[in-house]
């Protein structure tokens, strides 16, 4: 339990630490979890021929738990929805399933229109609401909802909103699924299989070290790729 307990801490405080922001390339190797789980088990030493104690579905789940979890701490696999605005419709569905909306823009369609696109502002409580206009300057998300405000009316009713989702990676369900995160973060996911492997079979040393090169190259992406600095540093409680 203390070690299951020190995992989970590590994570938890990994996903305070990461803000939402915008991902580099999302060009992925395009491999298979078959691959992931044999480069794994090379460097268990764990031929499938020959070991009992790890079975190809536990590293299935675990590639699939690498997976939701790098693409929720990096925001990597980008999506966009674009929507069409309605008259006196302040509320608008999201189709595409993701974690959260990183930014919503506005597109008039007026071409060379100096005013054409803008950003809306998401909204949070104690802000300056402003006063109703035609176009809309506020965003927020509730019960996977776009709501915006003021709210369109005739004269922009058709207009669209484009906005750009941090989305959710394909479930990772059998040996055979295509792993999509980045080609830049697999060796992420061979880290964060490589700790919870170790972690079944009690070595909390080894555990410990690769899930800190987890959080390690989880950082990195932050600061080099995403380009922001890290603060507070990335937690290596679970390493200890």
């Amino acid at each position: 339990m203390k070690v299951l307990r020190q995992f989970c801490i590590s994570i938890v405080i990994l996903f305070w630490c990461v803000g939402i922001c915008l991902a580099g390339s999302t060009t992925s190797s395009g491999l298979s979890a078959q691959i992931f789980i044999d480069r794994v088990r090379a460097d268990l030493n764990a031929d499938v021929s020959e070991d009992s104690f790890y079975n190809d579905s536990d590293f299935v789940q675990w590639i699939n738990e690498a997976c939701q979890t790098i693409a929720s701490l990096t925001g990597c696999m980008e999506e966009t929805e674009e929507i069409t605005l309605i008259t006196g419709a302040m509320s608008y569905a999201v189709s595409t399933t993701h974690y959260d909306i990183n930014h919503v823009i506005y597109d008039s369609g007026v071409t060379d229109s100096p005013t054409r696109n803008y950003f809306l502002a998401r909204f949070v409580p104690g802000i300056n609401v402003p006063v109703q206009e035609p176009r809309p300057k506020l965003w927020w998300e509730w019960q996977n909802k776009i709501f915006v405000f003021p709210t369109p009316n005739s004269a922009i009713s058709g207009t669209t909103l484009i906005a750009s989702l941090i989305g959710t990676h394909p479930a990772v369900s059998t040996a055979s699924s295509l792993v999509t995160i980045p080609a830049y973060l697999d060796t992420a996911i061979i880290y964060y299989v490589k700790a919870k492997a170790y972690f079944r079979e009690r070595s909390e040393e080894k555990a410990t070290y690769y899930l800190k090169l987890f959080n390690n190259l989880m950082a990195e992406n932050k600061r080099i790729i995403l380009h922001r600095d890290l603060s507070p540093t990335v937690s290596t409680e679970g390493a200890k």
